[in-house]
């Protein structure tokens, strides 16, 4: 950890490590599904909002000589919660895997991105 003068110990954007891989980055998008509703004329007269998710993302590194596990369509734990910017909360739902990105170079690591959707309302099995 750095150490700040004239402050206490700081801890750069990523607060814990992910357990897989080296992070590097990540990221989160929170969205939900909209309905307008509309009078005779049509205009709008309300709106709701329904069916909220988060789209994840993390980037990170792997040794050349290890084997990356993570699977798509798999629940994914992550060490580090995302802040809970949700109406509802999150609570019982489930990340899951979608996309998994590998790049291979001429260097000793290998770059992994994962990214998929967190869905408070789909549980684990």
């Amino acid at each position: 950890m750095p150490t700040l003068l004239g402050a206490t110990n700081g801890v750069f954007g990523i607060p814990a490590a992910q357990t897989g891989f080296l992070l590097d980055s990540s990221s989160q998008a929170y969205s939900a599904d909209e309905k307008t509703v509309k009078n005779i004329t049509g205009d709008d007269t309300g709106i709701s909002f329904y069916n909220e998710k988060i789209e994840f993302s993390l980037g990170g590194f792997v040794p050349a000589t290890s084997a990356f596990s993570g699977t798509i369509s798999a629940s994914v734990a992550l060490a580090t919660a995302p802040t809970d910017h949700l109406v509802g909360s999150i609570s019982a739902g489930i990340f899951i895997a979608k996309t998994i990105t590998k790049t291979q170079a001429s260097e000793d690591y290998q770059k992994v991105e994962v990214s998929g959707t967190y869905n408070p309302t789909i549980v684990a099995s």
